[in-house]
């Protein structure tokens, strides 16, 4: 099976490829793609960029070109659910793009109200780590959205009041509506790295690394279980 990892950030990239032993490096369309194994896993990983776009050109060349089986979005967030500390795990049962009005996807078959389905294979794993206690922070699963603002205060609680998120960022709903449209099954997994008591530039700069560190070692641990399935 060949997995897609992406990460926005350097910082999450390379706590991603921390867990990995990097077997191939290929230059295209000005991006990195790695290739390591994990048992039988081929894993192909890359860091996107900022933003929406960028996530879904990457998640679509990943599919095109290394005919990835499903994709792993791998990051940090900002958290919008009280529930959430700094480090918290989310993981995403459903996407959406928080900027974008719905009905003006309709030209492209997305699903109803917006929001784009998480991997329920991947999912089911993770809710199986977290009862085994193998991750390393809380863990929560629900709805994750995506927007092309970094969310500070203003505007956040619009978006509580419209999605309900667990948590908001700037790349998982695209490179999620890229597989969408491809048939690949995905799934995002976010470490929150600011929150409504620790926000703004600040909480971010301050828990960036350590946050990516955090999802990034859930995401080993998911990749791990994988590898072990038959």
């Amino acid at each position: 099976m060949t997995i897609g990892l992406l990460c926005a950030m350097k910082s999450e990239i390379e706590s991603v490829i921390a867990h990995l032993t990097i077997e191939k490096e290929t230059e295209i369309a000005r991006t990195t793609v790695m290739e390591a194994h994990i048992g039988d896993l081929h894993i192909v990983a890359a860091a996107t960029g900022i933003c929406k776009v960028n996530a879904a050109i990457t998640a679509q060349l990943l599919i095109d070109r290394w005919q990835v089986e499903r994709i792993i979005m791998v990051g940090v967030a900002g958290g919008m659910d009280p529930r959430l500390g700094v480090h918290a795990l989310a993981f995403s049962e459903r996407l959406a793009q928080h900027d974008v009005d719905p009905g003006m996807l309709r030209h492209r078959p997305t699903p109803d109200a917006g929001y784009f389905p998480g991997d329920e294979k991947l999912l089911d794993i993770c809710r199986r780590l977290n009862e085994e206690g193998k991750l390393l922070y809380p863990a929560f699963f629900g709805t994750m959205v995506s927007g092309e603002q970094f969310i500070v205060q203003e505007g956040r609680q619009q978006i509580i009041d419209a999605w309900h998120p667990l948590c908001v960022d700037m790349e998982s709903a695209a490179a999620a509506h890229a597989c969408y449209a491809n048939g690949i099954p995905c799934v995002a997994i976010r470490a929150m790295s600011d929150t409504g008591d620790e926000s703004g530039m600040d909480s971010f700069e301050r828990n960036e690394v350590s946050a990516a560190e955090a999802a990034a070692g859930a995401a080993a641990a998911l990749l791990e279980a994988l590898a072990q399935e038959k």
